[in-house]
């Protein structure tokens, strides 16, 4: 998808959904916590299921889910996930709201 189509996309929704597949342990949580989301794959990793792949195994998604509850299931496997390769910001301040912190 070209870069300016994808920007014109993101304000349609209020979060974006990162996964970087690359460094997945295979730890199974976030297929545990949100099945609908999250399936395993054969070589050990999950899939984001309805992800669209931005580059080399880095898999985002769009939502407007409402990610501030804490019981959301994409936001509980990004806060599960013990190798912290899942990540929700919201778009429009750049905010991280669940996974791994930001990388400095």
């Amino acid at each position: 998808m070209p870069e300016e189509q994808q920007l014109e996309q993101q304000k349609n929704y209020k979060y974006v959904v990162e996964y970087d597949r690359t460094n997945c342990i295979g730890a199974e949580m976030c297929a545990f916590v949100d099945p609908e989301n999250f399936k395993m794959n054969e070589d050990g990793k999950a899939d984001l299921v309805h992800g669209k792949e931005k580059e080399g195994n880095q898999f985002f998604l769009f939502t407007n889910d409402n990610m501030e509850d804490m019981g959301n299931p994409l936001r509980r496997a990004a806060d599960s996930c013990p190798a912290g390769v899942i990540r929700i910001t919201e778009i429009s301040t750049g905010r991280r709201v669940a996974g791994a912190p930001e990388r400095k």
